[in-house]
């Protein structure tokens, strides 16, 4: 049981105790280099072959996960061909192995053994056994029940698990030698208490109440003594005062852990050797009754041979008995102290969930958690009724008041009573309800033959028989089987005597081929009188079995699969929700585990996205899969959601539908932008989910406005694309020349993607449809020229405008009407088509003239707020005068810098997030600015604005543009590359209008081949100028 009535200085001592354990555990975890001392050996026994290879699998799955130090090997050693050897004889069988594992290392005899031993250190973990008091524990063994702790990578612990945190310190600390502990026994202490110095066998103690000595093993010593004067095996309370074992109140009990020194180890093993062919014949050996009580001073001959308290003495055991005291009398045997420590035996069922509750009130500081290594609604979680106790645990609905759930997965309402437990159950129903003091346990069964639901009391002893006051679900067997009308040879076909029929045999519980069906055969046990007697007679002819027979025929690899099956679902249901509660991406890669698990994870992260109705939430938990993964088709697939999203908000034409009209030519003409501040607030997502903010505004250079698109149809069905600033045109014969468009480096990639998406060549068209039979319908072919007196790479915008152009240009001559707000979505949606990306500020800057404050609230489609700034007379002529657009001769594309910027906001980077607020910010202090005809202000906001973009993104500048900027600072108050940065045009806000003039004659001298230089801009009015002709 938990000890939790100690001060709370020893709590606090424990606790600390606890976390240095912990440091050390990973500290093992971590050292591959050999720093580190840790344990050689680490050997579990089984009482069987099964078992062991359920222990098997669980170590499997550690190593695996790496949570197990890399050089200390793990060994499971069964008992003999199945027959019980008792814990004696489990650990001779250890040293044999060790000896023969050795000798084959190269040692011919003992003598070589011995030295083959030098610096050894092994821990043995006693694991055999049933559990027929803790039935849950009886398929995987109670070694690996489970604890509500975490391990490193979030899975939850064990008591194996704990066992090895607890003992990691001591390789560091002790000799050569063998520490044999006890896997039903949690033990709590600061392993610095212990050193092991002490020749001989030294047993480890713990104070505990009285009481509880009389279910274990009790140490004897004189007063301020350490060597051990009676070793009592579960003496009464009469006994313990006969023997001055009581000290106010507490027993030194023993805590299950024994070490052996090398030379004690070696008597053991020639001993081992003596008694094989005894103990494999099935005379059980206990390792305190039968080996550790010959050792202690007062015990006589023969009491030791005559001793019952493990069963009989049989003429057998008291010959083994005699051989043990002839090689072991006279060891040295003395004993330790742990103060304090936490005594915690998982001897039943009642105490295993006495425990998991209260656990938690002592070890709360250290991690130890109500909800461990699960997912529950963390909307029920903590509240102020109570909460159960979960442990790697996935709950889809509300979390139960009270109960315990152990490994167990639950997608409708759970309902638990007080002090009930589920365990192992996976279930898609609608509501489950377990009783209080039930437990309600799922086993998947070996070969496939299906599942088995064993329901039965926290209280009831399976070991019990019917006649001994044996109970079933807390009651007598009498009252339960009356009140279902059962037959004892229901129960116990093959028994006719009530003394041998207990819970442990009880056929009781139907083999059924699939969960659900397995549960609803069994819960109604809970209440047998409340089914009607169909359902009792489909019982009766059911393949039944009984809490043995069930342990026996589990499959354990399963049970261990199911458990990691459940461990995935809670890590991907946590990835998830940090995605949908906007955590940093990087923060929630560790969720998806190892490389291992990371792939299968994220599909299942991605089934989660696929399925929300959130329709920003695939968007960045894509890109939270491509940063944990570093798998690219991820983040794809997050800007293909993107894409999606716009163009199903955006109006589509079909020419087929409507024709075309009868304009001849249609030429538009629009201005380029200048983007001041909120430049990236614009760019979906971003502008979806939270909304834009930008200060642009449309600009004409050299006079004119620089960007032109002309469409003019044709009498031949052919399409004619033209490109003026290449000096390129293109004749495409067949439709997939034009379906071909999401291609960025293609010339004509914006050409044809505004031909599909007005319907001019329909996006379903079979790819290899001569161009003349899709025009035909219309009666007319076409001819699109575009042309632009901008560098290609300035930052001003012209692919977005020229976008804005073409479809303008295009609908105009379709004869459609186009509002401004529809036009602006439509450029969005096209640069989506192909995979550009962009926002909405460049085609509002430069398609609607003057300076404006653009906004946008969260939301498809995007529609702006277009606020003008109004421009007094003296305040234009401050603009013309002080505002200098200077091209820097560089050029960059921006399509992979808008991927990156985006990338990092959908991973939600708290540094990218932060500044996006902070210069939609800016772009309001500039509108302001501008408003109150202060051109200072304003200089001052663009070069903090500056500063920014060169933080988010720092491929924004170079060597040569920082020079040339340095260069300028002289004539100016702020500055900033227009659009994305990295080359194209600078904003430069001169200190005055004579300073403008020196910046204009310096940059004349320093670049004397005029290729950096100011371009003449003014701001136009209006943005876009469109001209037909019949």
């Amino acid at each position: 049981m938990l000890d939790i009535k100690l001060d709370p200085g020893a709590i606090a001592l424990l606790q600390q105790g606890y976390r240095n354990g912990w440091q050390q555990y990973l500290a093992s975890l971590e050292d591959k280099a050999g720093a580190y001392p840790v344990w050689d050996l680490c050997v579990l026994t089984a009482s069987n072959d099964r078992q062991a290879a359920a222990y098997e699998a669980q170590i499997d799955a550690r190593r695996a996960s790496g949570l197990l130090p890399s050089r200390t090997g793990f060994v499971v050693i069964s008992d003999p061909r199945g027959v019980r050897i008792g814990s004696g004889g489990a650990t001779l069988r250890v040293l044999e192995w060790l000896a023969d594992r050795w000798s084959n290392a190269g040692a011919s005899d003992g003598g070589t053994v011995a030295q083959a031993w030098a610096g050894k250190r092994v821990l043995v973990i006693h694991s055999g056994g049933d559990s027929k008091r803790l039935p849950h524990c009886s398929a995987v063994g109670k070694l690996f029940a489970r604890v509500p702790h975490e391990l490193p990578d979030g899975r939850p612990s064990s008591l194996f698990d704990e066992l090895l945190v607890s003992l990691s310190g001591l390789p560091a600390r002790v000799p050569e030698g063998v520490l044999v502990a006890s896997g039903d026994v949690l033990l709590l202490f600061d392993h610095l208490q212990l050193s092991f110095r002490r020749p001989g066998l030294t047993g480890v103690a713990a104070l505990a109440p009285a009481e509880l000595g009389t279910r274990h093993g009790v140490y004897v010593t004189a007063p301020g003594g350490r060597a051990v004067k009676a070793f009592l095996h579960k003496p009464s309370l009469d006994r313990m005062r006969a023997e001055d074992a009581l000290e106010d109140g507490s027993v030194a009990i023993d805590t299950g852990l024994v070490w052996f020194d090398r030379p004690t180890a070696m008597r053991l093993l020639a001993l081992a050797r003596e008694l094989r062919q005894t103990i494999e014949a099935g005379v059980p050996v206990n390792l305190y009754g039968d080996l550790l009580r010959p050792l202690a001073e007062t015990t006589r001959f023969d009491n030791y041979l005559a001793h019952t308290s493990d069963g009989p003495a049989s003429p057998q055991l008291k010959a083994l008995r005699r051989t043990v005291w002839d090689a072991l009398r006279g060891t040295a045997f003395g004993v330790e102290y742990l103060r304090p420590a936490l005594f915690v035996h998982f001897g039943t069922t009642r105490e295993y969930v006495r425990f998991l509750r209260e656990s938690l009130l002592a070890l709360d500081a250290c991690g130890w958690r109500a909800s461990c290594a699960s997912w529950v609604n963390p909307m029920s979680a903590g509240r102020d009724d109570g909460q159960a106790v979960l442990v790697s645990s996935y709950l889809a609905r509300d979390c139960p008041s009270s109960g315990c759930i152990v490994d167990s997965s639950v997608e409708g309402q759970l309902s638990m009573g007080e002090d009930s437990m589920l365990v192992g159950t996976v279930t898609q129903r609608t509501s489950l309800d377990v009783a209080s003091r039930v437990v309600v346990h799922q086993l998947p069964l070996e070969e496939a033959r299906g599942f088995v639901t064993r329901v039965y009391g926290v209280g009831d002893d399976p070991r019990l028989s019917v006649e001994s006051g044996g109970t079933f679900l807390g009651r007598p067997w009498t009252e339960w089987l009356a009140e279902g009308t059962f037959s004892r040879q229901d129960l116990w076909p093959r028994c006719d005597d009530l003394s041998q029929c207990d819970l442990w045999s009880a056929q009781l519980y139907p083999v059924c081929r699939d969960r659900e069906a397995s549960l609803g055969a069994s819960l109604w046990l809970q209440c047998p009188s409340k089914v009607p007697e169909e359902a009792r007679t489909v019982w009766r002819s059911a393949e039944r079995v009984s809490l043995s027979e069930s342990y026996l025929q589990a499959d354990v690899r399963q049970i261990v699969l199911e458990a990691s099956e459940i461990h995935d679902k809670v890590q991907v249901r946590r990835f998830t929700y940090g995605a949908e509660r906007e955590e940093a991406a990087r923060a929630l890669a560790e969720r998806l585990g190892t490389a291992a698990e990371r792939p299968r994870r994220a599909r299942m992260a991605a089934d989660w996205f696929d399925a929300s109705i959130d329709p920003w939430l695939p968007l960045r938990g894509y890109q939270a899969l491509a940063m944990a993964t570093s798998e690219q088709h991820w983040e794809d697939r997050a800007f293909s959601a993107l894409a999606r999203l716009v163009r199903a908000h955006t109006p589509s034409f079909s020419v087929a539908d409507h024709g075309m009209a009868l304009t001849g030519r249609v030429t538009v003409r629009a201005a380029a932008r200048i983007d001041f501040g909120g430049g990236w607030t614009d760019t979906p997502p971003y502008s979806l989910e939270n909304g834009g903010t930008v200060l642009n505004a449309a600009i004409t250079l050299w006079g004119e406005h620089p960007i032109i698109a002309e469409a003019t149809l044709l009498d031949e069905p052919v399409l004619l694309l033209e490109s003026r600033d290449l000096d390129a045109s293109l004749r495409p014969q067949v439709a997939g020349e034009i379906l071909n468009y999401a291609r960025p480096a293609d010339p004509f990639s914006l050409l044809k993607a505004a031909l599909v998406f007005r319907g001019i060549v329909p996006a379903d068209a079979a790819a290899g449809a001569s161009i003349s039979d899709v025009l035909r319908p219309t009666g007319h072919g076409l001819c699109l020229r575009t042309s632009t007196r901008i560098p290609r790479g300035s930052g001003l915008g012209t692919s977005s405008i020229l976008a804005g152009a073409v479809l303008q240009c295009l609908g105009q001559l379709l004869g459609q009407s186009i509002s401004q707000e529809q036009l602006f979505d439509e450029v969005l949606c096209l640069e989506q088509m192909i995979t550009t990306g962009g926002g909405w500020q460049d085609q509002i800057g430069g398609l609607v003239g003057g300076i404006k404050l653009i906004r946008t609230q969260p939301g498809l489609p995007q529609v702006a707020d277009i606020q003008p700034v109004p421009l007094s007379p003296r305040l234009r002529q401050q603009l013309g005068e002080r505002i200098r657009l200077v091209y820097t001769g560089q050029r960059r594309l921006a399509k992979d810098l808008l991927r990156a910027m985006m990338r990092r906001y959908m991973a939600r980077d708290p540094d990218m997030v932060a500044m996006l607020r902070d210069i939609g910010e800016l772009a309001l202090a500039m509108r302001d600015a501008l408003m109150s005809n202060d051109l200072d202000t304003l200089g001052t906001l663009v070069r903090e604005h500056w500063q920014i973009n060169v933080r988010m993104d720092p491929g924004s500048s170079n060597p040569f543009i920082d020079a040339l900027l340095d260069f300028c600072a002289p004539y100016m108050l702020g500055a900033k590359l227009a659009g994305a940065g990295g080359g194209g045009f600078a904003i430069v806000v001169t200190s005055d209008r004579d300073a403008s003039g020196a910046l204009q004659r310096a940059l004349a001298e320093r670049f004397k081949d005029g290729n950096v230089k100011p371009w003449p801009c003014t701001i136009a009015e209006p943005g876009m100028i469109a001209d037909a002709e019949t």
